[in-house]
C-alpha cells in the first residue's frame, strides 16, 4: 500500500465522530473516481434498514426514499451481499430483469438520482451480521491495486465507525496475537503475497499462511483483508 493512502487509513482511525470520517471518505473515494457512498449494516428482512445506517453520503431525496419504502430488501446489490464475501461492481449483483421488477424498479430509480454505476463490498462481522460500504461512481479504471485498496478503505471505516457508535467501546478489549502473526500481517497489508512474505521472512509460503489463518482466528475475523482492519483497529499493528 502506498503512503498516501496509509495516511488515509490512519486519519479514519484517529477520528472520534462520524463527521470527520464523512469528510475523510468524501476526500478518498474521489481519488477512485467515486462520488457518493453509504456505510450500513444490512437488516434481516422486514426490518427497517435506518438504525442500521452508520453513515450516509447519498443524496437526501434518494436516502429518504430508498429507506422509507424498504427498498433495502429489494436493491440486489444490498440482497447480493449475503452471497459473497468479495467486493463487486453494481453491474455484477445478479437479478432477474424481467421476473424481478421490483429489483428493476430499484435500479430504475437510482439511475433517475445519477447512482447507475457502484462498487460494493460487503462486510460480514461477528455473530453473522451483514454490512456494506457502498460507492457510487464508474468501475472502468480499477485495477486489482486499487480495488484491493478500497476493500481496506470500506473495511476499516465501517469498523471505526461501529466502534464509534458502539455503547460499550470502553469494554472492546485488546486482544493478542504473536509478533511473528503481526509481522506477517504487516506484509500483508502492504498487499504482498503469501509467496512475497515467505522470501522476505525466510518462512515457507505455508507458515504464512498459517500465521494469518491463526490471527483470524484471534480476531474472529473472516478474510486477511479484514483480519489487517482489525489489527490495525487495536493497534496490534502500526504501519
Amino acid at each position: 500500500m502506498n503512503a498516501d493512502f496509509m495516511s488515509i487509513v490512519e486519519a479514519i482511525q484517529q477520528q472520534t465522530d462520524s463527521a470527520g470520517i464523512r469528510e475523510i471518505m468524501y476526500d478518498a473515494i474521489e481519488n477512485y473516481g467515486f462520488q457518493r457512498f453509504i456505510i450500513s449494516g444490512l437488516p434481516d428482512r422486514g426490518q427497517d434498514v435506518r438504525p442500521f445506517v452508520l453513515l450516509s453520503g447519498w443524496n437526501d431525496e434518494w436516502y429518504e426514499r430508498y429507506t422509507s419504502l424498504g427498498y433495502v430488501h429489494l436493491d440486489p446489490v444490498a440482497r447480493n451481499c449475503f452471497s459473497t464475501t468479495r467486493p463487486f461492481d453494481w453491474s455484477d449483483a445478479p437479478y432477474d430483469r424481467e421476473a424481478d421488477l421490483p429489483a428493476h424498479r430499484v435500479m430504475e430509480e437510482a439511475r433517475d438520482f445519477g447512482m447507475d454505476e457502484g462498487f460494493c463490498v460487503p462486510i460480514h462481522m461477528e455473530g453473522g451480521m451483514q454490512g456494506v460500504v457502498s460507492l457510487v461512481g464508474g468501475t472502468q479504471e480499477l485495477d486489482d491495486k486499487r480495488r484491493l485498496e478500497l476493500h481496506m478503505l470500506a473495511l476499516y471505516a465501517h469498523g471505526q465507525l461501529r466502534f464509534l457508535n458502539s455503547s460499550r467501546t470502553d469494554l472492546v478489549p485488546r486482544r493478542a496475537i504473536t509478533d511473528r502473526e503481526s509481522e506477517v500481517l504487516k506484509w500483508v497489508a502492504a498487499g504482498k503475497t503469501a509467496g512475497e512474505i515467505a522470501d522476505i521472512t525466510g518462512l515457507s509460503a505455508r507458515t504464512v499462511n498459517q500465521h494469518c489463518e491463526n490471527a483470524q482466528q484471534r480476531l474472529g475475523t473472516n478474510n486477511r483483508v479484514h483480519t489487517v482492519v482489525e489489527a490495525i483497529r487495536h493497534k496490534l499493528i502500526i504501519l
